[in-house]
């Protein structure tokens, strides 16, 4: 009884530590990201074009300039088996700037400009489970309490971004291990989820750490809602099936193979 009263008393005091970021990570202050501070006096519209240009400049911490690669074994269509070798970035898009990295909640819009910028696509919702799957470093998902339109504050995307680095910080993890479970994906579909649904986000994922996805698919927001527990991960275009490279949407669009990479 006694340990498990320690146990909690050491969980409640691990949450009050998390809470805020700031405080977290007393070294890394707002002030400190030059890219955040002129972040967040930004329109939605000008923020996005700022995140283009900063990650498409190669703004970004050095681990996230290459893939993980993971091979899984996945069935097709007539359920055959195939060795499924797909290249995903290690995180989430980030920010680097004066030394500060910055995890940037961005709208699918600009997501996928990134994306086909460097020969990259969304994750489907499979990819997400599997990339949570292969994961090295996950976290229980950080969140906060909705007040208004807090969750759409550029402040709360950079506290929420400096928590998770806190989080992995503290489980031990490095920066460059693949990671998951930190964010809510926005991930693409083969069949929209509604198709009455045409200018709106599709989210998923938000895993703990028993696998578990807080967020289902959900496209219920317009396309131009964008809040802190948003993440956007890239999938390179270049997925090999038993050795043989194909297109990531060729894939999608294939009559037997789409199976691979998407649940619906």
């Amino acid at each position: 009884m006694k340990h498990s009263l320690r146990n909690s008393a050491f969980l409640y005091l691990a949450t009050l530590m998390l809470l805020p970021a700031c405080m977290v990570r007393a070294q890394v202050r707002r002030g400190d990201c030059p890219f955040y501070e002129k972040f967040r006096t930004l329109t939605l519209e000008e923020r996005e074009e700022l995140a283009y240009a900063e990650i498409l400049a190669g703004n970004v911490p050095e681990y996230m300039k290459g893939f993980v690669r993971i091979t899984t074994r996945q069935k097709d269509l007539n359920g055959k088996t195939h060795h499924v070798t797909l290249f995903v970035k290690p995180d989430y898009l980030t920010v680097l700037s004066g030394n500060v990295p910055f995890i940037v909640p961005l709208t699918p819009m600009i997501a996928g400009r990134i994306a086909e910028s460097l020969d990259c696509s969304l994750p489907t919702p499979k990819i997400v489970d599997i990339i949570f799957h292969h994961a090295e470093a996950t976290a229980e998902p950080f969140n906060y309490i909705p007040r208004e339109y807090r969750n759409l504050d550029p402040d709360l995307f950079f506290d929420h971004s400096q928590v998770i680095f806190a989080q992995l910080r503290a489980a031990g993890k490095k920066p460059g291990m693949l990671t998951a479970g930190t964010k809510k994906d926005v991930v693409i579909t083969r069949v929209p989820p509604n198709l009455s649904r045409t200018r709106h986000v599709i989210i998923y994922g938000w895993h703990r750490p028993d696998g578990t996805p807080i967020q289902p698919v959900y496209d219920g927001h317009i396309n131009t809602y964008v809040d802190y527990s948003h993440g956007v991960r890239l999938i390179s275009n270049k997925v090999l099936v038993d050795g043989k490279e194909y297109h990531y949407q060729e894939l999608l669009r294939d009559p037997i193979l789409w199976p691979l990479i998407s649940g619906d």
